[in-house]
């Protein structure tokens, strides 16, 4: 049952990374991405406060808001709330396109506000980032803490990885994975929390857009 942040505030994005921030920052390196155009950021502010589209800040990439989504007021400025509603198509959609796949580096990071998770179980997460082959999500941890995952499609080693730290609910938290192609780190609120050493992934070129806030029904 993976359900959606409640509040995500601005989402920047640079080829070699991911970022959901205010003020914040998506990047992946693609295939031939660095090679051809250098590291590159889009910024989605998610700062309109109306319509059913936001823009990124540099090159004018569009995201399409489906389903319960809402503005509200953030840390600084408006940002995006998702119901968080189970099994509804409730996101921020980009088009796929080559500069959004990854193969050599991507960062993933986020200003957050998530509501408290359901006990009874790891199929409960809200979903920050995803793209099929790669995705950032929060598992519920003890009490009101919950920790940063991720899983990358055809890593090595493969698996789904978790922060050591934890995040609090009912508040703004800053949090990060960033992966430079042999290692992955986790970082709350600016702080490092801990690596994993992983090489890959390899199917992150699949036609399939990247969504912010969730997932559709059909990928639940």
């Amino acid at each position: 049952m993976k359900k959606t942040v409640s509040k995500i505030l601005c989402l920047m994005v640079p080829v070699l990374a991911v970022v959901l921030v205010c003020g914040g920052a998506f990047a992946a390196g693609g295939k031939g991405n660095v090679e051809q155009l250098g590291e590159q950021v889009y910024v989605w502010r998610f700062d309109e406060g109306q319509g059913k589209e936001t823009k990124d800040s540099t090159a004018g990439i569009v995201g399409i808001i489906e389903g319960d989504v809402k503005w509200a007021e953030g840390i600084s400025g408006k940002c995006l709330e998702f119901s968080g509603e189970a099994d509804a198509a409730q996101y921020v959609e980009v088009a796929h396109s080559d500069e959004m796949d990854i193969d050599e580096q991507i960062t993933m990071a986020a200003w957050i506000y998530p509501d408290p998770l359901p006990t009874g179980g790891q199929e409960n997460k809200f979903t920050i980032v995803h793209k099929n082959t790669y995705y950032m999500q929060i598992e519920p941890g003890d009490g009101e803490a919950s920790k940063i995952s991720y899983y990358f499609y055809d890593a090595t080693p493969p698996g789904y990885h978790l922060s050591d730290g934890t995040i609090k609910t009912e508040e703004w938290t800053h949090v990060a994975v960033v992966w430079d192609g042999i290692n992955v780190s986790f970082y709350i609120n600016g702080e490092k929390d801990s690596s994993i050493a992983q090489t890959g992934p390899g199917k992150s070129d699949v036609a399939f857009g990247v969504r912010f806030g969730g997932e559709g029904v059909a990928d639940c």
